[in-house]
């Protein structure tokens, strides 16, 4: 069939990503200025600092046990085959886990920021006392809230969140020139709270949490392998690039990469939403068909058109970095290079779309198999780079190839799972025929 592009930008979907992106690039916006402008007044050794926060969230998201991969599969796949009953039920059940997992998550730093004001270490106190609710929007809004958040209508409300966010966020800026460090804390925290208290607000699935042990782990039977997935692949191993570079590179190299990571997180940031909308058709698409191939081409196009936009922004990032950070902040001038070779994860974000083709098809250990050999890479090549000449920038360096690796062994399991389904309709019909014959 010939490509049309009239029919492409008429098309339903192509909306929904180009809305719910817009808003996203928008809120990116927001934050990146706000970021930059953190950044003038806060230095790298105190960046290093505020980072360290950060690197702990990552590592506790682990603890939602697949509730957002399970609950954003079964929704979606249950809507394919016209099921929308069966959401607020285990949605339900799944509700009761995430508020006590909030409840312990903030109880815990709370303490931590206790035993740092009796120790007389303020920065310590207001950072633990900042990732309240930082770790609050994790566990409950983007592990739970953001599952249910489905149609189009939906996503744009999500958009609406991070927009909102970012302009709070922003908001806090005028005050960065007096408390500094402190004013970093105080942005990271109440931004946070409004994101949260805004997808609650408007949640699409309105119910009381309930115990209900048979949905909540119909739920995290499948979830739970997901979310090991998930969690190799995104916050345990932005989390172990922090811990690495923290331990081999100290507070300050650590400070210099958070400045790169917003850079990176900007960049990534279309790619991250057209995956996201494109993710629920392709479970949508498993729901109703099955079959892997129509995934594929479900994503081709809206690929390829994300590949080349990334590629034009990755040329633009790599050529304005040096003079950007040089005008804006130049205390982080060591971090040009750092800023410049995570440039690539924006392309290669594009090309983990295809990874929710096996999630969907519940190819667990092919799923598995990809992202830690991907991670192996990672690490093997870091450690392999410490004894270079390169400092934090071999982390990244490692960092790029693993993803790289991780991308290439999904496209193979993808290609292995279609020429199975070939396979298989192959021999159906050979099967079928002799019996038509007699």
């Amino acid at each position: 069939m010939a490509f049309s592009f009239a029919q492409f930008y008429r098309s339903r979907t192509v909306r929904n990503i180009a809305t719910f992106a817009g808003g996203n690039v928008l809120a990116s916006v927001f934050g990146i200025i706000g970021g930059l402008v953190q950044a003038h007044f806060v230095g790298p050794e105190e960046m290093g600092v505020f980072r360290m926060f950060t690197v702990v969230t990552g590592y506790l998201s682990f603890l939602h046990l697949g509730v957002f991969d399970g609950l954003l599969r079964d929704i979606s796949v249950q809507a394919g085959r016209g099921n929308r009953t069966h959401a607020e039920r285990v949605a339900g059940a799944c509700l009761s886990y995430i508020v006590f997992i909030s409840a312990l998550c903030t109880t815990l730093f709370i303490s931590f920021a206790i035993w740092a004001a009796c120790h007389h270490k303020w920065m310590y106190f207001w950072g633990w006392l900042a990732s309240v609710p930082v770790i609050i929007m994790s566990c409950y809004g983007t592990q739970y809230l953001v599952a249910t958040y489905r149609t189009g209508d939906q996503f744009v409300r999500l958009a609406r969140a991070s927009v909102i966010q970012s302009v709070v966020g922003l908001l806090i800026v005028p005050l960065l020139p007096i408390m500094g460090y402190y004013g970093a804390c105080l942005r990271a925290g109440v931004s946070a709270g409004v994101n949260v208290c805004y997808l609650h607000i408007w949640r699409p699935l309105r119910m009381r949490p309930r115990l209900d042990w048979h949905d909540f782990y119909h739920v995290i039977r499948l979830g739970f392998r997901l979310s090991v997935i998930g969690f190799l692949w995104n916050s345990l191993w932005t989390s172990v690039e922090g811990t690495l570079i923290l331990g081999w590179y100290g507070t300050k190299a650590l400070g210099l990469y958070g400045v790169a990571c917003v850079i990176r997180t900007v960049g990534a940031q279309f790619a991250l939403s057209m995956n996201q909308v494109m993710g629920i058709k392709i479970y949508e698409q498993h729901g109703r068909t099955g079959k892997a191939m129509d995934s594929v081409r479900l994503t081709a196009k809206p690929m390829i058109c994300a590949l080349v936009g990334s590629v034009v922004l990755m040329g633009g990032g790599w050529l304005l970095a040096p003079w950007a950070i040089r005008l804006i902040m130049p205390a982080y001038i060591d971090a040009t290079r750092m800023t410049q070779l995570m440039l690539p994860m924006v392309a290669i974000t594009v090309l983990q779309l295809p990874i929710t083709i096996l999630w969907a098809t519940a190819r667990v250990m092919d799923c598995f198999i990809s992202i830690a050999g991907g991670f192996a890479v990672f690490v093997v090549c870091a450690f392999c780079l410490k004894t270079s000449n390169m400092g934090a920038d071999g982390v990244i360096v490692g960092s790029i190839v693993g993803h790289a690796a991780a991308v290439l062994l999904t496209y193979f399991f993808i290609f292995r799972l279609v020429c199975n389904e070939k396979q298989t309709a192959s021999a159906v019909i050979l099967r079928v025929e002799p019996n038509v014959a007699k």
